[in-house]
């Protein structure tokens, strides 16, 4: 989790930088669709917050949901505070199971066993 609470964990602007060099769509493509100048467009991928708007505008304009990315990054991280609040680690479940494979397979020597009595009682 990052350290202040309310800051998205990943870089936005970054994000969006290294969506235009995959798809090779220029600053200055995307500034003309979303009706701003290339420069101005340039320093507020560089900055350090991005207003909705601005981002909604540049979302519908590469046709690419931001939004769903941050959402699924930020579902993850819910589930683990809540995985972490109720006491659940996955290490914790990792070895809770291998406790349980243990006592199974003594259970089944076990079991075994007492098979082999019955039978060896029976003749």
């Amino acid at each position: 989790m990052s350290k202040n609470p309310d800051k998205v964990p990943f870089d936005v602007q970054r994000k969006i930088r290294m969506h235009l060099k995959e798809t090779h769509l220029p600053v200055s493509s995307l500034a003309k669709d979303i009706h701003l100048t290339s420069s101005s467009l340039h320093q507020q991928l560089y900055r350090d917050s991005l207003q909705v708007n601005r981002l909604w505008s540049i979302c519908k304009a590469l046709k690419w949901n931001l939004f769903q990315e941050i959402a699924n990054h930020l579902e993850k991280e819910i589930q683990g505070i809540q995985a972490k609040q109720k006491g659940i680690e996955i290490k914790d479940i990792h070895e809770e199971m291998d406790e349980i494979k243990r006592k199974l397979e003594l259970l089944e020597n076990e079991n075994k066993t007492l098979k082999e009595v019955i039978t060896l009682l029976k003749s």
